[in-house]
């Protein structure tokens, strides 16, 4: 196996004498800028959108319901019990 410096000794450029100064616009160069911005951007969007569920998650579990039994339990007085198999009187 060759190593890295090994394959660079036999480099030869192109175009010898040419930066990538030449060859870079400073169109391409805004065009780059604005990537990574936005790149960035969109990190920052994600990080925040996880911090918003996890937020939202931790604010539905730690909210405790109130105690309470069931509708059976509450004896409001609607039915009796024995009383409600639908019998005519």
């Amino acid at each position: 196996m060759a190593t890295q410096a090994q394959l660079m000794k036999a480099y030869r450029p192109r175009r010898p004498g040419t930066t990538l100064d030449d060859v870079v616009t400073p169109e391409i160069r805004a065009r780059r800028a604005a990537m990574v911005q936005e790149a960035r951007q969109e990190a920052k969007d994600r990080e925040d959108q996880v911090k918003t569920d996890k937020a939202y998650a931790d604010s539905l579990t730690s909210a405790p319901f109130a105690k309470g039994g069931s509708a059976s339990s509450r004896a409001d007085g609607c039915c009796s019990k024995g009383k409600t198999k639908g019998r005519m009187v």
